[in-house]
């Protein structure tokens, strides 16, 4: 369910401008209803809510009490887009229309109840059915977004030793930082599955490099080291050309940058850009792509680790600690 004319409620009940606030309130009870849609010859003035009418004369008209133009978005419009709307706004309910005709009305809960299925209730980050609509949309726009592809390093030991309550934790952690991260720089971040995460930008690569190295900051949990390894790929090329098929073109960024993030890791230099996956096939391990920033080499996370395999340094020649 990602559209709004999936969650809202189709005909809402309406009420004339001169009809008085009494009434208005009688009607709102007898149809156990929080809300009415103001209407007059066929125009749709606003919404008129039970808080509006508590406050208010029973004497007086339903046009005395409401607030402002109606607020309207569209029924194709995702519920991600209707969320950020009904934040923006402070409101609890949104007026769908199209064309200039009522449609229907989506509330503040419906739009939770809606979304609950798509957010991952550990994190609280929107899951990656979420993600892909949100790359395909973009895409379709003939934007070029940039996709970071996260992925927690040694998840796997960290749970044996320290027991999964902890691992969740590290999770938690890792989802705040992340979504800290992108919201700062206007994007979104995303709970891919298991321990990994995504991050979509609608901006150039470039603009998000200088970035890095505050994300790239190893955690701290409960007094242990926790590292993660970032792939970057995708925001390179010119905007405004459209792909043929944006869903395809979805599925080979998430590869793209799900690979970068494995070579990252296993080049313990914390973030690779795809275009390293290139490079390693025919370059010496740890050479990356000239036009980007290299992520591997002297005085990575590999280098610094001690005879026993555990990290005993900084991060690496990509992005650093400022």
């Amino acid at each position: 369910m990602l559209r709004v004319v999936e969650a809202m409620t189709p005909e809402p009940l309406r009420v004339e401008p001169w009809v008085s606030v009494r009434e208005a309130s009688r009607f709102m009870a007898k149809h156990r209803v929080g809300s009415l849609v103001v209407v007059e010859d066929g125009q749709v003035l606003g919404v008129v809510t039970s808080r509006d009418l508590r406050g208010a004369h029973p004497n007086r008209l339903v046009v005395d009490v409401l607030k402002g133009p109606p607020v309207t978005i569209s029924p194709e419009a995702s519920l991600l887009e209707a969320k950020s709307l009904m934040e923006a706004k402070g409101l609890e309910r949104l007026l769908v229309m199209q064309d200039g005709e009522l449609l229907g009305i989506l509330t503040k809960g419906a739009l939770a109840f809606a979304l609950g299925q798509h957010f991952d209730p550990l994190t609280g980050l929107p899951r990656a059915d979420l993600l892909r609509h949100h790359l395909e949309n973009l895409l379709a726009q003939g934007k070029d977004p940039t996709l970071l592809f996260v992925d927690l390093d040694d998840f796997g030991r960290l749970n044996k030793e320290n027991g999964h309550p902890f691992g969740d934790r590290v999770l938690k952690t890792l989802g705040q930082r992340l979504k800290s991260f992108a919201q700062y720089l206007g994007g979104e971040a995303y709970r891919y599955g298991g321990d990994e995460f995504a991050l979509v930008f609608p901006h150039p690569r470039q603009a998000l490099l200088p970035a890095l190295p505050s994300l790239l900051r190893p955690l701290e949990v409960e007094g242990k080291r926790v590292d993660f390894s970032v792939g970057v790929a995708g925001g390179r090329r010119r905007p405004g050309r459209m792909p043929a098929n944006p869903s395809a073109t979805a599925d080979d960024l998430l590869k793209l940058a799900s690979l970068a993030s494995t070579h990252a890791k296993r080049q313990g230099s914390g973030w690779a850009p795809a275009e390293a996956l290139k490079a390693e096939e025919g370059a010496p391990e740890g050479v990356s792509s000239p036009k980007e920033p290299q992520s591997a080499g002297k005085g990575n996370r590999r280098a610094a680790r001690g005879r026993g395999g555990r990290r005993s340094g900084g991060r690496g020649s990509g992005p650093t600690d400022p």
